[in-house]
């Protein structure tokens, strides 16, 4: 699943540039519905992996009283996640320590649940990052994922592209499931058809309703990340952006990516 970095800067990283808060497909109805599949209740203890800027750790902390420990392997994504954590007055609830999800610094049997939103596909080697979040889960704990899918017949030219331009590595849906079976999850759930709907990938912002990708950022979000790409990229990283997002979301409108959801125990 290594990328060769030939169409970057991806999606992913023009998110992170522009440090605007963008939530994954599905939104908080996802982060919520996962909640609700692991039995997330308050005395469990929660590991966030890849927990980014520490919106669904905080959300989860709020909503079902549970301890949160969250892992990324930005140093500027713990240190905006600490700083939330703070404002809200969590520090001593919602933890974000820095690692790497493909070897998790905790010991075995640590966690009641452990939940990767939205990036198992990032990083080169994925079934590394289930294996690690099998590890660190307690015995008949839960886990839960939620990543990209194909959902049409594509060339594998085709994937390799659409996965370059996007930042992450969409599989086929049951490759995700067997690669939960290898790494040792039992009794897996999954949902699929509500969560690839086109609409959930756009409508992911915390406070408003996006009926259109093209609307994801508001001008002034998208007139403060295109300058931080052009001084990290310059025009030709600022143009690469707009290809970039213009052939996904064609991909998104037209079925070739979907979205599943996840669930399994130890």
């Amino acid at each position: 699943m290594q990328r060769q970095g030939i169409h970057k800067p991806t999606i992913e990283d023009a998110i992170e540039i522009g440090g605007i808060e963008i939530l994954h497909p599905g939104g908080y109805q996802l982060t919520q519905r996962t909640a609700e599949i692991t039995n997330m209740k308050k005395g469990h203890h929660v590991l966030d992996v890849s927990s980014g800027r520490g919106t669904q750790s905080i959300f989860y902390a709020e909503k079902y009283g549970v301890s949160v420990t969250g892992i990324d392997i930005s140093e500027d994504m713990i240190s905006t996640a600490r700083q939330r954590a703070s404002e809200k007055g969590l520090s001593e609830t919602v933890k974000f320590v820095l690692g790497d999800s493909q070897k998790l610094p905790f010991e075995d049997n640590t966690f009641d649940i452990v939940i990767n939103e939205c990036a198992v596909g990032i990083p080169d080697d994925s079934q590394k990052v289930l294996n690690e979040m099998i590890r660190v889960v307690k015995k008949g704990g839960a886990i839960a994922i939620h990543e990209s899918t194909w959902r049409k017949p594509l060339t594998e030219a085709q994937k390799v592209e659409l996965s370059e331009r996007y930042g992450t590595t969409p599989l086929e849906f049951i490759e995700w499931k067997n690669m939960l079976i290898s790494a040792g999850a039992k009794n897996i759930e999954s949902e699929f058809d509500e969560w690839s709907k086109p609409e959930m990938f756009w409508d992911i912002r915390q406070n408003r309703k996006v009926t259109h990708y093209r609307n994801v950022m508001t001008p002034k979000e998208k007139a403060i990340t295109v300058y931080r790409i052009f001084k990290k990229h310059g025009i030709k990283g600022v143009v690469k952006v707009f290809q970039n997002e213009r052939k996904f979301f064609k991909a998104v409108i037209e079925g070739e990516i979907g979205y599943a959801l996840f669930q399994a125990v130890k």
